[in-house]
């Protein structure tokens, strides 16, 4: 359930607009932070990546998936084999 749309929005910026470029910071941010931070900060991007499939959360993962019409498992793939690819890197090092 989408509170709103994109195709409702006037755009600017390149075709996108400014919830849409929040949105997709606020997820580029938490998985940077899963994919580069350690303590606290990983746990907590990693809760909010992996541990929440409610869609009336807003400004949960779930809810900007769906916002910004990302699959959200593919999605969550694609992050762990990230978070793996760079486990195994660090291994070598």
């Amino acid at each position: 359930m989408k509170l709103w749309s994109n195709g409702d929005t006037q755009k600017n910026n390149g075709g996108i607009n400014p919830e849409r470029r929040l949105l997709s910071a606020v997820m580029q941010r938490a998985i940077t932070d899963y994919l580069t931070c350690d303590g606290e900060i990983q746990e907590s991007a990693r809760e909010w990546l992996f541990d929440s499939d409610d869609v009336k959360e807003t400004f949960g993962f779930a809810f900007i998936c769906e916002a910004l019409d990302f699959h959200m498992e593919e999605l969550r793939k694609a992050i762990s084999r990230q978070r793996s690819e760079l486990l195994r890197t660090q291994a070598v090092m």
